[in-house]
């Protein structure tokens, strides 16, 4: 009995091990007839030529870009400093001799002309040495027109007429000494300009060398103020400029530069400017400070959409349509950014077309084709061209 039911279940096994063996191998077949979905013969993923095309690999596909052609302008700038103003003539007045003040006539602020008498000294003596000169002078020329007649009609001798002529020469410089020791004792304004404020009065004892006041012609004013280096090539003498200045109620005037220093400092690497502004009204004051604008029409620049400039280690750079309709790179300086460009110095040709938008789609050699109909011209607003 039991060996009969050992029998039955060696040929049941046997009937399982049958039926797995041909189930597997149906299956092998069926997976060998075709691809399943999605996978290639290899067993990989199915790329999207896979069967289409072949053999071989298709080319890169162009991105969405737009393509705009790069235009010229001119890049004007504004340069702006702070300057200080002086007078386009200054003195302080001292004594040159010494004496009691007769009278002084200065009033601070109040404008005077040239050789107006501001102080007088006590000139008595001096006026007492002209009147005697005076005298001495009359009598040298009378004797030496007399004998001029003498010598005519031989009544007097060649030498004694010489005498006399030299006497006249010594009486006349006599006179001249006297006279400009006279006009010393009033001190005069050397020009025309504002007098400022003095501690003299009448009484006071003037020594040599003592202060008598200042005065400065304010007729125009005189700025002094920089630049940097690089803005020589633009700012020359003649140059256009707007002043604003607080002390005149930050009103702008306007001037023109006068001179500019023959060398850059090494240590700032600027230049020192020197403007003169028009003051018919006596408004601005030596002294006072000054927001100086100056606008420069520089150098010509290219002018390039904000959205096409890129960025990587070796700085900013555009996209440009090469001769093989690739994309190649370009460094670009950046010089100015308006609200709606950027003006750029680059190593453009003329009709050269650049990546607008979409620049960050694009790599090195992929081909280049316009997303719209047409290349679009940029223009750019707000900037002369």
């Amino acid at each position: 009995m039991f060996k009969s039911a050992r029998a039955n279940w060696r040929v049941i096994g046997a009937a399982l091990a049958s039926a797995v063996v041909g189930l597997f191998i149906g299956v092998s077949i069926m997976s060998g007839g075709a691809d399943a979905p999605g996978e290639s013969r290899s067993g990989g993923p199915r790329g999207p030529g896979d069967g289409a095309r072949g053999s071989g690999e298709r080319g890169q596909r162009p991105p969405a870009v737009t393509l705009v052609a790069v235009t010229k302008s001119t890049l004007d700038e504004t340069l702006r400093a702070i300057g200080t103003g002086r007078a386009l003539q200054s003195l302080t007045l001292t004594a040159d001799v010494a004496g009691v003040i007769e009278q002084v006539a200065i009033k601070s602020g109040e404008s005077v002309a040239a050789g107006a008498p501001l102080v007088v000294l006590d000139d008595d003596e001096q006026k007492i040495a002209v009147a005697r000169a005076r005298a001495d002078y009359n009598i040298a020329r009378t004797n030496a027109s007399r004998f001029e007649g003498l010598v005519e009609s031989e009544a007097a001798s060649a030498l004694e007429n010489e005498a006399a002529l030299n006497a006249l020469t010594a009486a006349t410089a006599a006179l001249r000494q006297a006279e400009w020791e006279l006009e010393r004792r009033t001190i005069r304004a050397p020009f025309a300009g504002v007098v400022g404020l003095t501690e003299l009065d009448v009484g006071d004892f003037l020594s040599v060398g003592a202060t008598v006041t200042t005065i400065d012609d304010v007729s125009s004013i005189l700025v002094d103020f920089v630049i940097p280096e690089g803005a020589s090539s633009v700012v020359k003498e003649g140059f256009a400029i707007a002043a604003e200045a607080q002390a005149a109620g930050g009103r702008e005037v306007k001037g023109v530069v006068r001179a500019i220093d023959s060398r850059v400092d090494p240590a700032s690497r600027t230049r020192r400017v020197e403007a003169v502004l028009d003051n018919p009204d006596r408004s601005l004051i030596p002294g006072s400070t000054f927001s100086i604008a100056l606008d420069a029409r520089g150098r010509e620049a290219f002018v390039v959409p904000g959205l096409a400039i890129q960025y990587d280690r070796a700085g900013a750079f555009v996209w440009r349509v090469g001769a093989d309709g690739g994309a190649e790179r370009v460094g670009i300086e950046i010089l100015k950014r308006t609200a709606d460009s950027v003006l750029v110095n680059a190593d453009f040709r003329s009709g050269d077309r650049i990546v607008g938008e979409g620049a960050d789609l694009v790599r090195s050699g992929v081909p280049l084709k316009s997303a719209r109909a047409g290349d679009a011209r940029f223009a750019a607003a707000g900037v002369a061209s």
